[in-house]
């Protein structure tokens, strides 16, 4: 990846029993923290706030995306 910046997301929450803790990048690839190679990290530096409004709901639904492995 060529990104220092990623926002945190949640997928799949409606999914049990799955990882649900995610990297949403620039180009909008979602990527896995689990599908982190061994010895890569990241410092989530703020998590999503819980959304207050309709819009800001609608404004943190992912959507459909590109998974990258």
């Amino acid at each position: 990846m060529n990104y220092r910046v990623a926002i945190f997301r949640q997928i799949n929450t409606d999914q049990r029993c799955i990882h649900h803790d995610a990297l949403e990048f620039p180009d909008g690839q979602i990527v896995l923290l689990t599908s982190l190679y061994e010895g890569q990290m990241a410092t989530v530096l703020q998590l999503p706030a819980q959304p207050t409004t309709a819009t800001e709901k609608e404004a943190q639904t992912v959507r459909p995306h590109t998974w990258m492995n």
